[in-house]
């Protein structure tokens, strides 16, 4: 069995929430793997993980609501699809996987970057869908300030652009994409939609989110905006 080893290390005193993912080697040990470190250790694996899953071993960048907006849609996600749900808590996409570790040096020109960009208010609701295809989700605004940082971190060639990715993305929140809970139809998008509200919350940020060797993710970075 091939397993990669990585460790969190923190960022700088002061700063305990922030951490960097360091790979520290590989092994082909069969067994747990124990070693002796002072950092916090990370043994992590993807031999359960799904095709699909595997492009996202790096982690992406998001847009985190804050803990009001999440704990509302948290619950429609666990409700609606809690197999979507088990992987990631609500979020809003913003950029393609990264396909590589990033380093120290490069973390800061990301957050250089987007430091050129003011914070902004977002807009969530009502819902819509992307039926046939099973997804409802909120609608985001403005549309143009969410894509505009999706281009920029685009540009740095960080994230990995060969996987099949939309063109016209559209910035959402998501409900359920049918992967797990009920039939996901027109029939679902109106009792959701009878249920559900709009809303707002400042976007001062977005977050690097990594999953975990069983695909859950976490935040392991924020990464402010001016």
């Amino acid at each position: 069995m091939i397993k990669r080893l990585f460790v969190y290390e923190t960022l700088a005193p002061g700063r305990p929430n922030e951490h960097v993912l360091r790979e520290i080697g590989v092994t082909r040990e069969v067994g747990t793997v124990s070693l002796h470190l002072n950092s916090k250790q990370r043994v992590f694996s993807m031999e359960n993980w799904e095709a699909w899953q595997k492009p996202y071993e790096f982690g992406t960048i998001v847009l985190w609501p804050p803990e009001h907006v999440r704990r509302i849609v948290n619950a429609q996600r666990e409700k609606y699809d809690p197999v979507s749900q088990s992987y990631c808590e609500t979020h809003i996409s913003v950029t393609q996987p990264l396909k590589k570790r990033l380093d120290l040096g490069e973390w800061r020109f990301i957050e250089k970057l987007l430091a050129g960009y003011e914070a902004f208010e977002i807009n969530y609701g009502p819902l819509d869908s992307f039926l046939p295809y099973p997804c409802i989700w909120y609608k985001i605004e403005p549309v143009q300030r969410v894509l505009a940082l999706r281009e920029a971190l685009h540009q740095t060639g960080f994230f990995n652009l060969d996987l099949k990715h939309p063109e016209n993305f559209i910035p959402h929140m998501t409900i359920t994409e049918g992967l797990s809970g009920p039939t996901v139809d027109e029939d679902l998008l109106g009792l959701l939609q009878s249920e559900s509200g709009e809303g707002s919350f400042r976007c001062d940020g977005l977050s690097y989110i990594l999953p975990d060797d069983s695909f859950k993710f976490q935040v392991q970075r924020f990464l402010p905006l001016s």
